[in-house]
């Protein structure tokens, strides 16, 4: 079968950066400024005109949720392309499963360890000047619901074996490690996937649509793990099937699938939909979205700077992994430094936290991760875990 064309795909880097910094605007938005519920919405007239128009411009960032919806279909898409493109040139090709787990452990570990032992650090540190928000309760009750420090052995483990969010709670501060305990076991599924995708993407794809919609009927799960990992992994199955569009495997014109970015308003207008069910829908806009990229590629529309994001990109995992203990640091200790435990009324500290985030990131990523990760060529995408905010963490 006929490949298509290859594009210079740097520009998926670009907005894999953009992904990360929204989530991490999200959470300064939520940890260094008082909020809208709890601050803004009680005393809306202590809000100059210029303070309230840069809170419009940060609600923008309310939902940061469904960024991981994105890095679950970009994940898909990349851990798939190279595979892909063997099997349309080599329909007999099996997936080196040895070599495969080998570099999803070099990808993850490396960074996950060192956020482990710097979320310890800086939760000890925050502890041991008694900042509220490590003891709870603080004022904002999103913060309480988002940030409940847990450092036992147990939980440790279980965030090493990628089990937090099923079977323990995220290691400290660090609530956001929770996306990678669904990345992990996509990996894990993945080659069992691939056994049945070697003539054709279409019987396991059935098979995940069937096992999604069965997601919605716990009595047929002993347990929640399986069946929130099958909630979630169409979402990230919606990549592999673009892989295969990319390399021809499967023949769908970009353009079309670009009209899936409709879909993503219907959760918007579905009254209490099921949360994976919603962000299924999320998740196939995500999907309409960079085949909407691809289609602008081949034409030459694509916008340039998003090629220009690629170093955003390179750090993306890095800053996702440690920014959130950072952060709570930093809403520690403004908290403590008010009476009644408050946090600003200004947006100043959250653009402290955005850039302190960002300044600490890239030598941690220069330093721990890539040393890890091999030399890419030109144009090749990294294949980073899915990196998200909080599913919890809901305006």
């Amino acid at each position: 079968m006929p490949e298509r064309p290859r594009l210079q795909l740097t520009f998926l880097d670009g907005l894999r950066g953009l992904a990360a910094l929204f989530v991490v605007v999200h959470h300064a938005r939520m940890l260094l400024w008082e909020g809208y519920s709890s601050g803004y919405k009680i005393h809306p007239q202590l809000y100059s005109t210029p303070t309230k128009l840069v809170m419009a411009l940060f609600m923008a960032f309310a939902n940061g949720h469904v960024a991981v919806l994105f890095f679950f279909v970009l994940s898909g898409f990349v851990i798939h392309l190279k595979y892909a493109a063997t099997l349309n040139e080599t329909p007999a090709a099996r997936l080196d499963w040895l070599d495969y787990a080998w570099r999803r452990i070099k990808r993850l570990y490396p960074p996950l360890i060192f956020a482990l032992l710097l979320t310890s650090v800086l939760d000890a540190l925050g502890g041991h000047f008694g900042f509220p928000i490590y003891g709870q309760p603080t004022p904002y009750p999103n913060i309480n619901r988002n940030v409940i420090p847990v450092h036992d052995a147990w939980t440790l483990l279980g965030n090493l074996a990628f089990l937090m969010q099923s079977h323990v709670r995220v290691w400290g501060t660090n609530g956001p490690l929770w996306s990678l305990h669904y990345e992990w076991w996509f990996y894990v599924l993945y080659p069992v996937f691939c056994l049945m995708s070697r003539r054709s993407i279409l019987p396991a794809t059935g098979f995940i649509v069937v096992l999604f919609g069965l997601s919605f009927v716990p009595s047929l799960w002993h347990g929640s793990f399986l069946q929130g990992i099958f909630g979630l992994m169409l979402s990230w199955w919606l990549g592999v099937l673009l892989a295969e569009s990319y390399v021809g495997r499967l023949r769908v014109p970009f353009r079309p699938l670009a009209l899936l970015l409709l879909v993503g308003p219907l959760a918007l207008v579905w009254p209490h939909a099921p949360s994976d069910a919603a962000d299924t829908l999320y998740a196939f806009s995500f999907a309409g979205l960079l085949a909407l990229c691809f289609d602008r590629l081949q034409t030459g529309k694509l916008p340039v700077f998003l090629e220009r994001l690629k170093p955003l990109g390179d750090l993306s995992y890095s800053l996702y992994v440690i920014h959130f203990p950072i952060l709570a640091l930093m809403s520690g200790w403004l908290m403590s430094r008010s009476s009644s435990h408050t946090l600003p009324m200004h947006f100043g500290w959250v653009a402290v936290g955005i850039v302190v985030s960002l300044g600490a990131a890239y030598p941690i990523h220069l330093l721990v991760e890539r040393p890890f990760t091999s030399r890419r060529r030109t144009g090749e995408v990294q294949t980073p875990p899915a990196t998200a905010t909080d599913r919890s963490q809901q305006p």
